[in-house]
């Protein structure tokens, strides 16, 4: 089999269902094309339900049992929240009226025992792991609440078929309406709830007239300034917009209008030489924000089947000053609050275009990390790590990971730090594509070796993950994490030294289109970069 097909299909199969420190972009062929870059993050259940109907029995716990576990909390017993994740990092839902979860309780979501999920790891994967990184086993007592009295019995009866026999449940409605005990994460409005989503996508539609008063609050009642986007690769025909329904009233980006695929390295073989980079934040500024009415003043609200490229365009636009949500869940939550998505062709809703952005000035411009900051930390002169998330055999250097690069290596001083893999899923997110809690993002930052007192730059191919692991770890606090913008490919092509897959120092030259030592002897062996024997195979 021609090798380079094979190194397609294989970076295809590994990432149809799951971003694992990849760019999720186009492979060399048409095949590889719609599978790497669809974007689709399957929204159909192939799991049953939990079985919430058991007769198990569960008493309830009184409000000083929980008092006392807040004001004095002990090892042996747990106090986890089942309500939503925005919930517990800060939204006040259901009529509550303050957002935010109860001093020291844990999050298990009765969402994730039940919510649409077809992805190649199990949904149990993603709560064992849940259950295991918040010690939450057999020997504890737990209590279990919620706001609404609707979910924690549902995660209580999971507990208990866990093995989890001490359990106990408590409607929580008047602690959390008080909120003298609450503690919420200051960046908890990086996500905003598809509730709010919900009432603009509706007024935007013309199904309602007027917003919530939830909406009201986060966005005014001046709609004019607010767009509703549902971001991911390729056109509205290609990507997921009508093939798996998008935010009723949402136009489409498609993610090469801030990407575009370029060749930089012109000196190269035609199949790897183009790249998708971001392009400079002017232009992104001048020519795309305007093209979709987006202005310094623009409230914009990112939703998608694909996770990543919502934490993509959100730091280009946070770049620029603009204030950016993401709707909480992907598509996930608004499934599982039985929202309708929009699939009808003749729906597609087109940007009503601005002539200027309104402002000259990069408000943010350290929220993006770029090929010079990246070489300052790596010399020295500068604090932090860098810090790659892509898969083993990548960091290993076996093969590229991607069918469009040829180049296999790692960066010389950085630290590996796998974003997820097809057994154990995603590392950084829940099963409905929510935000882990702090203490479980933190924990794995340092089981990896990393400082989280410390700037943390991420990268991948061309930083799709990066970019993703970044936001999501933002929005728990943990603000040291940041996107590196370009990636292995840019480094890797232009020129800059990494170690290949014998542990040698080595670089690209762009003239010999070969992998050369530091003599300058050309070291190319098939893997370090692939070559043309090797196509043929």
């Amino acid at each position: 089999m021609n090798k380079r097909l094979l190194v397609s299909l294989l970076c295809v199969a590994m990432s149809a269902t799951l971003v694992v420190g990849c760019s999720n972009k186009a492979g060399s062929n048409d095949s590889a094309k719609s599978e790497k870059k669809s974007d689709v993050e399957s929204v159909t259940d192939t799991e049953s339900k939990s079985d919430v109907e058991s007769e198990i029995t569960i008493e309830s716990a009184t409000a000083e049992q929980v008092q006392k576990y807040i004001n004095d909390s002990d090892e042996n017993t747990l106090l986890i929240d089942a309500r939503p994740e925005e919930a517990y990092s800060g939204w006040a839902l259901d009529g509550a009226a303050n957002g935010g979860h109860l001093k020291n309780s844990l999050l298990f979501s009765a969402r994730w025992l039940d919510c649409e999920y077809s992805e190649s790891a199990s949904r149990e994967v993603y709560l064992e792991r849940a259950l295991a990184d918040q010690n939450i086993t057999e020997d504890k007592e737990v209590i279990v609440y919620d706001y609404t009295g609707k979910q924690a019995s549902n995660v209580a009866k999971y507990l208990q078929e866990q093995g989890i026999k001490n359990v106990s449940i408590f409607k929580a409605n008047e602690l959390i309406d008080a909120g003298t005990d609450l503690e919420l994460y200051t960046n908890y409005d990086r996500f905003i709830p598809t509730e709010i989503v919900k009432s603009v996508s509706d007024v935007k539609t013309g199904k309602e007239k007027a917003l919530s008063d939830e909406a009201k609050a986060v966005v005014g009642e001046d709609l004019s300034n607010v767009v509703l986007v549902d971001v991911g690769w390729g056109n509205a025909k290609q990507s997921s917009y009508f093939s798996a329904g998008h935010v009723p009233g949402a136009v489409h980006i498609n993610t090469d209008s801030y990407e575009r695929p370029r060749v930089y390295v012109p000196e190269k073989r035609a199949d790897y030489a183009k790249e998708w980079r971001l392009i400079s934040l002017e232009e992104f500024r001048d020519n795309v924000c305007t093209q979709y009415g987006i202005t310094k003043d623009s409230t914009v609200i990112l939703t998608g089947t694909s996770t990543a490229p919502q934490g993509r365009l959100g730091f280009m636009l946070r770049s620029l000053g603009v204030k950016v949500y993401v709707m909480s869940g992907s598509l996930t939550a608004w499934n599982y609050n039985g929202y309708e998505l929009d699939t009808d062709v003749s729906t597609l809703a087109t940007p009503e275009s601005v002539t200027s952005f309104g402002s000259d000035t990069i408000e943010n411009p350290d929220e993006i990390l770029w090929m010079d900051d990246i070489k300052a930390i790596l010399n020295g002169d500068v604090e932090g790590q860098v810090v790659d998330n892509r898969n083993e055999d990548e960091w290993e250097g076996k093969n590229s990971g991607y069918s469009y690069h040829d180049l296999a290596g790692r960066i010389d001083g950085s630290i590996w730090c796998l974003q997820g893999s097809e057994e154990k899923g995603e590392f950084f997110e829940n099963v409905d594509h929510t935000p882990r809690t702090q203490a479980e993002t933190k924990a794995y930052l340092e089981s990896n070796g990393l400082d989280t007192t410390k700037t943390m730059a991420f990268f991948c191919g061309d930083s799709w993950g990066a970019a993703k692991i970044a936001y999501w770890s933002q929005s728990v606090d943990l603000n040291n994490v940041k996107e590196w913008g370009n990636g292995w490919i840019p480094w890797s092509n232009e020129g800059n030294e990494f170690m290949d897959h014998n542990g040698n120092k080595v670089h690209y030259d762009k003239y010999q289109d070969a992998v050369v030592n530091k003599d300058g002897k050309d070291v190319s062996d098939g893997t370090n970069i692939l070559d043309d024997a090797a196509e043929e195979d």
